[in-house]
């Protein structure tokens, strides 16, 4: 053991400890244990810096798993002898469906080696027995339904609304199907925007009538049918061939238990198989270590995730301090880690996760300019899409080597919006009285209190032409096409990943660790090889602690372990280690994507 008054301590005393912690914190995996995994929520992108995290490490609480921990567990317990089964409660009220494929691919492999089950005591939504369908055997009590109802869309317009109460809408879009602003300036859907949201929830229901019908070895037509008919009740949903069998959680358990061969035994009696929280399986294994430079020794290559999560603003994002709240992703945070992973000798390719709306086109610039400097050092670059990577989610994408989507990502949205709103009605009705002193013709022109002058007009569609024309010819030389075939497929309009494959604009359908295969086999390795894979931002605790003095990377051996003891001691190892801070983004005066 050492202290930090005896000097810096060496690589092996940092492994030590971090095996200590580690060791201090989680028992091992019983023998033939039954994982268990409580899904009313979709595991989240990211999880945002929590200063209770501390205690974490002496009380042994765990911080909820990341989707990409969740999937990376499921797929390690299928390769573990350790690990009998799997038993899932879900019941999910809402969720993106792309993130929801990713958890359903790594289900469907467990499930093709070993027994899984999921229960629920209703399952609310589509998307929720979609995600069920992929177990082995699906249960669900008495009184509940399968809310597999199907997808639609209901946006909300405000035009008339703001007319009376004295609030006028001013925007420029480029791209008619540019739909962002039509909450302010419509009444209703325009052809275009209707035509884009129709298309999009007939691609969700397409992927997912075909998931189920092969999960529940159905026909297309058959589950289309039931949707029709949803939600259903209990009889409807065993008949239809939906749900295997009725009964409660005890007896969900009683079964899981007979699947793994434990038979005749009450599920909680000390003869039942042993049970692990998924979360606590998926910390019992040796934690992850960033490398620890060794003079004359090369550590083993690492792929590089640099995650964009939340809107994109300009700056380094505001910081988010509690777990509440939205994060953004700041374009220097995210500029400043892809020149962390290009610089890192130890990196062979790294891959972008992007679960981002859009937002600042400064911000997606900057990071753009990045992606395509990494590029030129030598360093491969695989897009992997979330939930959405739209406007400036797609922009920050383009110019990768590879882009990998799911097939239920919302992407594209290649377009350019700005606009304000204006008050000055609103104010004289209340009795708010308002003036403007200015230096220059356009010094005011983002104000509230009057509308764009013909000029100011002039000046705003003239940006937001340029821009979207950057944004075409940047897609165009990306993806290898023509001008006229981007914008056939851009003007602003949002696809699912499936739809985005098919013109173009995706690659590969897969989630992240299709992305990380195609990082390796694009930087010469073997597809199959163990990597490292790292996370970039940084945690936060470690730049509260640590802040850097400059710009440049700082790789010094002293700093890295300390670096590593301080947050090992702190958050349990690796708590922060995919931290993007942030604030909500500006909207007046900021064109965006």
């Amino acid at each position: 053991m050492f202290s930090f008054l005896s000097g810096v301590p060496g690589p092996d005393d940092v492994r030590a400890l971090v095996r200590r912690v580690d060791t201090a914190r989680h028992h091992g995996v019983p023998d033939k244990c039954v994982l268990e995994l409580d899904l009313q929520h979709a595991p989240p992108e990211t999880v945002g810096f929590d200063p209770l995290a501390m205690l974490s490490a002496l009380t042994g609480a765990d911080r909820p798993l990341t989707l990409r921990e969740t999937v990376a567990a499921i797929h390690r317990a299928a390769d573990d002898d350790r690990v009998a089964g799997l038993i899932a409660r879900v019941q999910m009220t809402a969720a993106p469906p792309g993130p929801v494929q990713e958890l359903r691919d790594a289900i469907i492999e467990f499930t093709a080696r070993k027994p899984s089950l999921a229960w629920a005591e209703t399952y609310p939504g589509t998307l929720s027995y979609y995600l069920a369908s992929a177990f082995g055997e699906v249960w669900m009590q008495p009184s509940g339904t399968v809310g597999l109802i199907g997808f639609a869309t209901s946006p909300l317009f405000l035009r008339d609304a703001f007319e009376k109460a004295g609030i006028e809408a001013q925007f420029v879009a480029r791209g008619e199907y540019k739909s962002a602003a039509n909450i302010f300036t419509e009444d209703g859907y325009t052809e275009a925007h209707r035509e884009a949201d129709a298309r999009m929830v007939e691609s969700l229901a397409a992927q997912v009538w075909e998931g189920v019908a092969a999960s529940r070895n159905l026909d297309v037509a058959a589950v289309d049918a039931l949707a029709d008919r949803a939600p259903l009740l209990r009889d409807d949903a065993v008949a239809g061939g939906l749900v295997d069998r009725i009964g409660f959680r005890d007896e969900a358990y009683g079964r899981i238990a007979e699947l793994v061969g434990v038979e005749g035994v009450p599920p909680d009696s000390e003869d039942a198989p042993p049970r692990l929280y998924l979360a606590r399986y998926a910390r019992t294994g040796r934690p992850e270590l960033p490398s620890v430079s060794v003079p004359g020794r090369r550590g083993r290559a690492s792929v590089a995730v640099v995650t964009v999560a939340g809107p994109i603003v300009s700056g380094r994002g505001g910081r988010q301090m509690l777990p509440i709240g939205g994060a953004s992703a700041g374009g220097d945070t995210i500029a400043a880690a892809l020149r962390e992973a290009v610089a890192d000798d130890r990196v062979a390719a790294i891959v972008l996760r992007v679960d981002s709306p859009g937002g600042s086109v400064s911000g997606s610039e900057t990071i753009w300019r990045e992606v395509v400097r990494a590029r030129e050092a030598g360093k491969p670059v695989v897009a992997s899409m979330g939930s959405v990577a739209a406007s400036g989610g797609y922009y920050v994408s383009m110019s990768a080597d590879e882009i990998v989507a799911n097939p239920g990502t919302i992407t594209g949205s290649i377009g350019v919006i700005t606009g304000k709103l204006i008050a000055r009605d609103l104010k004289g009705r209340l009795g708010v009285g308002f003036d403007a002193v200015r230096t220059n013709e356009n010094a005011d022109a983002w104000s509230t209190n009057a509308p764009f002058t013909d000029q100011q007009r002039a000046r705003v569609e003239a940006e937001t032409d340029l821009l979207y024309a950057d944004f075409v010819e940047r897609v165009a030389e990306g993806r290898g096409l023509t001008v006229e075939a981007v914008h056939e497929v851009a003007r602003g309009r949002v696809w699912t990943g499936a739809d985005a494959h098919e013109h173009g604009l995706v690659d590969e359908l897969g989630g992240l660790r299709t992305a990380v295969r195609r990082a390796k086999v694009l930087a010469g390795l073997d597809p199959d090889v163990k990597v490292k894979v790292v996370s970039f931002p940084g945690s936060s605790m470690r730049e509260m602690l640590r802040p850097k003095p400059s710009s440049q990377r700082a790789a010094s051996l002293p700093e890295a372990a300390t670096a590593l003891v301080v947050r090992g001691l702190a958050a349990g190892v690796d708590s922060a280690q995919r931290q993007l801070t942030g604030a909500n983004a500006v909207w007046l005066g900021n064109s965006r994507f």
